[in-house]
């Protein structure tokens, strides 16, 4: 039997729990494959598929990559382009920077937990301290990335806070993908489907005062 095979199945089985705003859902399953095979151990991936993983230095040469220039060139990166879904001509050159950019991102997420936000992540408390994992401050300056490069710096650096874990690579990635999307000025008229609100709206909602 084929990978092909093997890494199908049918639409309802190729499904995703999360809710999407910028990517379509047979590329959020294509991408949490692609994750699960760079990143899993052999025992660990077979909950989900009997494909094995790629060699470890498949994603440490991506994770070594400082630019999505250069992620690009890597095996890691093929993997995961080679799964997408086909796009036009016209439109392969922004897919190749944006999804560069989720590649170079989600090599840093050690541990995938469906539905689980980076903004409600982030704004959890901190050994009971009564303060948030990433201060209100940082968390402003990440909304406020004007650069690809930029967004990938505070995005890794935004990871290492919450010990690289328990966030959804799907919703991360999509994230990214909306970033990019409206980076190219492709803002959308319903504020609740913006990137700015929806990483607020899960941030403030988990801080530790929220429900007081």
């Amino acid at each position: 039997m084929s990978e092909e095979t093997i890494m199908g199945g049918t639409q309802k089985e190729r499904a995703v729990p999360e809710r999407l705003l910028a990517l379509q859902p047979d590329e959020a399953f294509e991408l949490r494959q692609w994750w699960q095979r760079l990143t899993l151990s052999s025992e660990e991936l077979k909950a989900f598929t009997t494909v094995p993983p790629w060699p470890k230095g498949v994603r440490a040469r991506l994770k070594r990559c400082e630019s999505s220039e250069a992620a690009m060139l890597t095996e890691g990166f093929r993997h995961l382009w080679q799964r997408l879904p086909g796009a036009s001509v016209q439109l392969r050159d922004e897919r190749l920077q944006a999804w560069s950019c989720i590649a170079l991102v989600l090599t840093e997420v050690r541990g995938d937990k469906p539905n689980a936000t980076l903004g409600s992540r982030l704004g959890k408390e901190k050994e009971k301290t009564g303060k948030p994992l990433m201060s209100e401050l940082r968390f402003q300056q990440l909304m406020g990335c004007r650069t690809p490069e930029e967004l990938v710096q505070r995005l890794r650096r935004a990871l290492a806070l919450i010990d690289r874990k328990d966030v959804s690579v799907v919703y991360l990635a999509d994230n990214i993908a909306l970033w990019w999307r409206e980076y190219r000025g492709g803002l959308d008229s319903r504020p609740t489907k913006r990137l700015g609100f929806v990483w607020a709206n899960d941030y403030f909602g988990a801080l530790p005062h929220s429900g007081a």
